[in-house]
């Protein structure tokens, strides 16, 4: 498995999000992670820095996740608050990440503030536009059979020790998407079952009234997909499928993800299409929030 995966920093906000973080995280032992770091980047109350008070319960609290998930899996765990409340969130967490050397970030797309779903310049946008290491997004949904008078439970829709059973993995043939098909291979080595390669040749690009030229266009992406699917098949005991498509890049991503019933998506951050829109409100935005199952965003590769 990919040394990258071993160790994890996992964000939390300490609000009902992270208790179901934490109910998923021993399923992360699939990406045969050993490690993780518990991060909170602690806010104040007011507008100054947080109290000594503050950050002895953010601590309080962050060690009581870390006594629930020893108990629970066989990781290393360690523990951080940031109270530098002066910097913005998503920097502290890529900060955190780095000074603690691990692989890959896990977060959810859903925290406090009425539990809203991942928007433009939120915490989880801000972090993808910056970060040089793989993000794992944990995709929450709330269990309306919950107490009104309780705090809102929350549940992975995908549980996470499925991941890896059928990988979706679309493409646009970049240099970006050519680096997260490296991941792929890596994590197919796993427990994988299936993966499924798709390319949507996006509105725009093929003339749907010209049968000739789609055809051809047809031909060509079949032959792309065949090749990476004789490359995977090449590293790892998995069943292959391989799929095309016309249209809205973002809706068909996600039908797919439903019709084939993958437990998680796999992309890369950007690419020469579709993909490049991520962080502009575009297509891969659109599929993180709009997904049932997790998705794992493998960034461009960063000139030194």
């Amino acid at each position: 498995m990919k040394e990258l995966f071993r160790h994890a920093l996992v964000a939390l906000d300490q609000s009902p999000a992270s208790e179901a973080i934490l109910d998923c995280l021993p399923g992360m032992s699939v990406f045969d992670t050993q490690q993780v770091t518990l991060f909170t980047a602690a806010t104040a109350s007011q507008q100054n820095r947080p109290t000594e008070e503050e950050k002895h319960q953010w601590q309080k609290k962050l060690d009581s996740y870390a006594a629930r998930l020893l108990d629970n899996t066989m990781f290393q765990v360690t523990t951080r608050v940031d109270s530098d409340a002066k910097t913005p969130v998503p920097q502290r967490i890529l900060r955190a990440a780095r000074k603690a050397g691990a692989g890959y970030i896990i977060i959810a797309n859903r925290g406090q503030r009425k539990l809203r779903e991942v928007l433009p310049g939120s915490t989880v946008t801000a972090l993808l536009q910056q970060c040089d290491m793989p993000v794992f997004l944990i995709k929450l949904h709330q269990d309306d059979t919950a107490d009104g008078n309780q705090d809102p439970k929350l549940r992975c829709m995908t549980p996470c020790h499925d991941a890896l059973k059928h990988i979706l993995y679309p493409t646009d043939f970049s240099e970006t998407a050519r680096h997260a098909f490296d991941t792929l291979c890596q994590l197919a080595a796993g427990s994988s079952k299936q993966i499924t390669l798709f390319h949507v040749q996006a509105s725009g690009k093929v003339d749907l009234t010209d049968a000739a030229q789609l055809e051809e266009f047809n031909r060509i992406d079949r032959e792309r997909l065949q090749t990476l699917s004789q490359e995977l098949q090449a590293q790892a005991r998995v069943d292959v499928d391989i799929a095309l498509s016309q249209g809205s890049a973002a809706r068909l991503i996600v039908e797919k993800a439903r019709l084939a019933k993958a437990t998680m998506i796999l992309m890369g951050s950007q690419g020469r299409s579709y993909i490049s829109d991520l962080f502009l409100g575009g297509v891969a935005y659109q599929v993180i929030r709009n997904t049932p199952v997790p998705a794992l965003i493998i960034p461009a590769r960063r000139n030194s």
